[in-house]
């Protein structure tokens, strides 16, 4: 259960000495117009190693290593996770219609709700030109009073003791200046020209290209929790070069959650970390959300999968760069919230699957796909 592997994990603060860079799935070569975009914030295995490498080599060579993060932390080392994408803003009735999806004006905000299933017998089935499969509904705007209407979404960035309250169902403790937040981190374009030696042109095979990096704001940076104690130093991340200071903190930021593992009652779950949703049984094909859950779950709100890995270069302990494959996989984003009539049984805690039974067994160490059940 994660609540035993929460209580043994030690967390760790990394704050970034540069920007990062955590390169995303798409094919990169250098040449003319090519552009590296950055994958961020950055999926666990990524943060994960660059706590290992401060391990001593005897921890190292373990395989047993629980970890979870990172998620994004301010300079009060409060920590912040992904908004549910089913929650609107909303506020008192107006002339002026207010886009459901767009960021909402706080000067309006009065209160929160959850988007609903849509009704058996509401009348926009009819329109639907593809059937959806099981149970499965569009998911639609709240139910409000006479005098209400949604206000748009509220900002992306939710504080972690706000995620407790939305998960125990007391939307009306939410407040929307305090408990959310904007991006914390803006864009860097990073060019890169390599000039043919004892010469000012541009070298043809390495030609022109560019990195588009990300900076964090001050005062932020990211927490993760991992099964080794007393780990401090600098470590290398997001990029060659770049780096990152490890502080160890005193406080069990995610003691919390551990009330959200699911008692098989819940009908609402929430993914904390990204996961991995298979489609189809026994094959690596990926989705918003698992091919065995139709017959249970009402609907779904999230945004398009989380495309990583593909063609990649490594260094083997010889010192010698060599090229590799790794899975390309579609994850399924952080916030995304599902609905059921009931929750499936068993009840899972991690949204894992498709993976051959080694890589399964490191994605439940990692702890990708947690799983928070919660009150609908």
């Amino acid at each position: 259960m994660m609540a035993h592997k929460l209580h043994e994990l030690n967390w760790y603060r990394l704050d970034p000495l540069d920007v990062l860079l955590f390169r995303d799935s798409r094919p990169f070569q250098p040449g003319e117009g090519s552009w590296a975009k950055s994958l961020f914030p950055p999926l666990p295995i990524t943060v994960f190693q660059a706590l290992r490498s401060l391990c001593d080599p005897y921890t190292e060579r373990e395989q047993n290593l629980e970890f979870l993060g990172p998620f994004l932390i301010d300079a009060k080392n409060q920590v912040w996770v992904d908004t549910p994408k089913d929650l609107v803003c909303i506020g008192n009735k107006s002339n002026e219609e207010a886009d459901i999806n767009d960021r909402a004006d706080l000067s309006k905000v009065k209160g929160f709700a959850r988007t609903q299933p849509a009704a058996t017998d509401d009348p926009a089935w009819q329109y639907l030109r593809h059937p959806l499969p099981g149970k499965l509904r569009p998911i639609v705007e709240p139910t409000l009073r006479e005098n209400e209407q949604t206000q748009g979404r509220p900002a992306p960035l939710m504080r972690l003791d706000a995620l407790v309250l939305y998960l125990q169902g007391k939307l009306d403790q939410l407040n929307a200046q305090e408990h959310f937040h904007d991006l914390p981190w803006s864009t860097q374009v990073l060019p890169h020209i390599k000039m043919q030696a004892e010469s000012r042109t541009v070298e043809e095979e390495a030609g022109y290209f560019t990195e588009v990096a990300n900076r964090l704001h001050p005062g932020w940076g990211f927490v993760a929790g991992i099964s080794v104690a007393n780990l401090e130093g600098v470590v290398r991340i997001g990029g060659e070069g770049h780096q990152a200071q490890v502080h160890a903190l005193k406080k069990h930021p995610f003691e919390n959650l551990e009330q959200f593992q699911g008692t098989g009652q819940e009908t609402l779950a929430y993914v904390l970390t990204p996961g991995l949703a298979p489609v189809v049984a026994d094959a690596p094909l990926y989705g918003l959300y698992p091919y065995d859950w139709q017959e249970c779950l009402l609907g779904v709100v999230g945004d398009r999968p989380l495309l990583a890995g593909g063609l990649s270069t490594f260094t083997r302990r010889s010192g010698q760069p060599q090229l590799g494959y790794s899975a390309q996989r579609a994850y399924v984003r952080p916030g995304t919230v599902y609905r059921f009539d009931q929750p499936p049984s068993p009840q899972p805690q991690q949204l894992l699957g498709g993976v051959a039974a080694k890589a399964r067994s490191t994605f439940e160490k990692l702890h990708y796909g947690q799983l928070l059940w919660g009150t609908a």
